[in-house]
């Protein structure tokens, strides 16, 4: 049966049309064939395929004929720029699996690469359908040479296996990876799904130049990139907690929530405002979708570990322009390696999205409870060296741990203005409670194994507000076509700390292998004896222009960043006596901060670029004499290349870079408790990551690391980070028909030597995990098996202290499946 649809009804029939009938056929009435080799100009982001085919179609005017259901499960790639309505169409295509061709009566029809030129030429085949009648439709066979993986995982990867085409976090736009003129790490779905990834650091090991540090035994890990720490992570590209927060459960976002976890290298001022000089972190989570599919995901692990998920999408409206998405996460534990109370993660995310043709609002919640245990720890000792048998008991209490609690309401706002402009406006309010609460060694282990422990008993509130609105303009001056964005933004947050007296207690352990019996710590039961109470704000002022000529790209963007903080202490005194003084002077600091970068393209698949990027941390170090120590002020130099091969299934980038900062503060000698600026620190090195697919059915993402940090104020200071690192995993799925949906994993992340602490005696030699996978998927079914730390090797994070050092996990095994309907 065919069906005919003028221009205007083509939008809200064709998803549905394709839903009742399965197979049907779409023809645009309108102007003459001969109008498809006229060159327009298109501005359109990376989205649902099937509207990316309608908006190219209705624009130009050309007759196009394609099966529905071929394309309801894909995302396109963004297309942007000046071409004919073929180009448009095979640009949208890309990496989706799916052909353009003409027909014998002049009109233009896609279909899928024929397999046998996928079997010889290694392009991948359609990604698995979507929608729930799609789904049916394609449920006899499985698509063997993509990652197998559920089918929300493939319509969150844009079904392009390992690959990230494209993102809008670092230029606020929808722009390839491949034309943006600096390095962006994306890890999506795919990667995730496939690694059976859990946490945050799981899908971090697969990025160049993220190293991650235990923050000594306490909390959440923290994460260097190139070499700095405290790297900011954001979610969908706004702030959830200050800088005085104790941590943020953006980094505890369930994995079955994320679409892709992005890294953008380097000051990235114009995104984050006071973030280190590395680069930040962002989390992108999964947005409503038009067709509907539903996941229901189930986990089962050592130490009692078990994960239920449920993750549904689709549209509301029989127009489909209100749409939803809803995400919950609960996970539990018996006990840890360590034998503490196994971690838990309650995570809870409705989402509603309204959208039409000129405007597009998205609101949502999500709430994030968790206790995370005390982590596996190993212990230097004073002789040097650390324990090498790991320890399988509390050396504390079992309930010892850090719960947290956070609360995030946010909304995103876009609203076309006519043909060239767009304004955006988002905004977010997180309410944060944490709980830290344990016992730590206040020396290295004696030759008996003992040591001193002390309590540490603190809570904290973080309330934050986070805004952001710009003016998008789109303009073309002849083959130039630019984006300019003019925009503000401003974070606000109070930071609340409260410690109690039964921290500070003192515990002598003879041995850690047979700990005596540590007090029960109660928190608030036992009185508070300090309290710390901070105001932090910043503001920013930005301007972006981003341009495309040809073969040339170039983004550049200047920042006017405005801060503020105050603050008090408060100290309790058993009597009840409170002693109120301020932390410091109030704090005003500003700073102006430009980035430039340009992309050229050498060929069809390589491109050569280079930035320079600047950044500012604020101060808050008191100097003899009254005021403070002026900013933090970052700068760096990057050049490299970037490739697509393989008919863009398979992506390599490779950098070289420089980042250096002013005015660290170091302890002044003259003066106690006060502070003086020397040179800070200089970052260099290079990187090379590579992700896609290199033949039917093999997978892969890597990445090499070489990192050099020094402090050129004293260059005997030791480094506590690897100088290399490395990552590889591979799948690949078995060809034949016997093993038809059958497929394996085998990785391994690397680490080089480094330094813990200041002194020589204490070395965490090179350290190599691997990990393997089994992999099976029928219809909608799937069922993964994976085995972390297969060797069982003792693996450590990076550490500044050699008293205790935070260990990787164990040999452990998980068995996941996964259902779609």
């Amino acid at each position: 049966m065919k069906i005919k649809l003028g221009a205007r009804s083509i939008k809200s029939n064709v998803s549905g049309i394709a839903i009742a009938m399965a197979v049907s056929q779409v023809f645009f009435s309108s102007a003459v064939y001969a109008q498809s080799g006229v060159e327009h100009t298109y501005h359109i982001a990376s989205g649902p395929l099937d509207r990316t085919l309608v908006e190219i179609a209705q624009s130009s005017k050309v007759r196009l004929s394609y099966d529905a259901s071929l394309v309801q499960s894909l995302k396109s790639a963004p297309v942007d720029g000046t071409f004919t309505p073929e180009e448009a169409i095979r640009h949208a295509l890309a990496g989706t699996g799916l052909k353009l061709e003409s027909t014998p009566t002049g009109s233009l029809t896609i279909t899928k690469v024929d397999a046998a030129t996928n079997a010889n030429s290694g392009t991948a085949a359609a990604a698995a359908p979507a929608s729930a009648a799609s789904a049916t439709a394609a449920a006899a066979t499985v698509d063997t040479t993509l990652p197998l993986i559920s089918v929300a995982a493939q319509r969150d990867s844009g079904g392009t296996g390992f690959v990230t085409e494209s993102s809008s976090t670092f230029a606020r736009t929808d722009t390839p990876i491949s034309q943006t003129p600096t390095s962006v790490s994306s890890v999506n779905a795919a990667v995730i799904q496939s690694q059976s990834a859990q946490t945050l650091t799981d899908v971090l090991k697969n990025v160049a130049g993220v190293t991650t540090y235990g923050g000594n035994g306490l909390g959440v890990p923290g994460y260097a990139v190139r070499g700095f720490q405290n790297a900011a992570v954001l979610t969908d590209g706004m702030p959830t907690a200050q800088a005085g927060g104790l941590g943020s459960a953006a980094a505890l976002t369930p994995t079955i929530a994320i679409s892709s976890v992005e890294v953008l290298k380097g000051p990235a001022a114009i995104l984050a405002g006071d973030a280190p000089a590395g680069g930040v972190i962002n989390i992108t989570k999964k947005a409503p979708q038009a067709d509907p599919f539903h996941e229901v995901q189930v986990s089962y692990g050592q130490y009692g570990n078990v994960t239920g998920a449920f993750d549904t999408t689709g549209a509301i409206t029989s127009d489909k322009k209100l749409m939803y998405r809803f995400v919950m996460s609960d996970q539990g534990g018996g006990q840890n390696s360590m034998g503490y109370n196994g971690q838990s993660d309650y995570y809870f995310a409705p989402t509603l999205e309204w959208k039409d043709s000129t405007t597009d609002i998205t609101i949502g919640y999500d709430r994030t409870v968790s206790s995370n245990p005390v982590p596996q720890l190993a212990f230097g000792k004073t002789a040097g060296g650390f324990l090498s048998t790991r320890i399988d008991h509390p050396v504390g209490n079992p309930t010892d741990g850090f719960p947290m609690r956070q609360d995030d309401f946010f909304y995103k706002f876009e609203q076309k203005l006519g043909s060239h402009f767009t304004f955006v406006s988002k905004a977010n309010y997180t309410e944060t409670l944490e709980l830290q609460r344990g016992w730590q060694p206040l020396t290295t282990l004696s030759a008996t194994n003992g040591a001193p422990f002390m309590a540490f008993d603190t809570s904290s509130q973080t309330y934050n507000w986070a805004f952001e609105n710009y003016l998008r303009a789109k303009y073309d001056f002849g083959p130039v076509k630019t984006t300019t964005l003019f925009g503000w933004d401003y974070t606000t947050g109070h930071f609340n700390q409260f410690e109690y007296n039964d921290g500070g207690q003192i515990v002598v352990v003879h041995n850690v292998f047979a700990p005596p019996s540590f007090p029960q710590l109660t928190g608030s039961g036992s009185g508070l004896s300090f309290a710390l109470r901070q105001q932090q704000s910043q503001s920013g002022l930005f301007l972006q222009e981003q341009a495309n000529w040809e073969r040339i790209h170039f983004l550049g963007s200047i920042r006017n960043n405005q801060y503020w903080e105050s603050g008090t202490a408060e100290g309790y005194s058993p009597g009840g006596v409170v002693t109120a003084y301020p932390t410091g002077p109030g704090l005003h600091q500003s700073a102006w901060t430009p980035n430039v970068g340009l992309l050229y393209q050498l060929t069809e698949d390589v491109s050569a670029y280079a930035n320079y990027q600047m950044g500012f941390v604020p101060s808050n170090s008191p100097v003899y004499g009254g005021g403070t120590l002026p900013p933090q002020r970052s700068s760096q130099e990057e050049a490299g290349l970037k490739g697509n091969f393989l008919d863009d299934k398979l992506a390599v980038t490779l950098a070289a870079y420089r980042i250096s900062y002013t005015n660290q503060n170091i302890s002044d000698p003259f003066h106690r408790g006060f502070s003086i600026a020397a040179g800070g620190a200089v970052s260099k090195g290079f990187e090379l990551e590579v992700s896609g697919q290199i033949l039917p059915g093999l997978n892969v993402i890597g990445q090499y690391t070489y990192d050099d940090y020094v402090m050129p104020y004293n260059p005997s200071l030791v480094v506590n980070m690897p100088k290399h690192t490395a990552s590889l995993w591979t799948t690949y799925n078995f060809q034949n028909a016997m093993l038809q949906g059958v497929g394996v994993g085998l990785g391994f992340d690397f680490a080089s030597s480094q330094q813990v602490g200041s002194s020589s005696k204490y070395t965490l030699g090179s350290q190599l995990g691997t990990d393997v996978s089994l992999f099976y998927r029928h219809k909608n079914f799937g069922l993964n098996l994976a085995v972390k730390n297969v060797f069982n090797r003792n693996l450590y994070y990076s550490s500044t202290t050699p008293d205790l050092v935070t260990m990787g996990s164990p040999r452990t095994f998980l068995l996941t499946g996964t259902f779609d309907f």
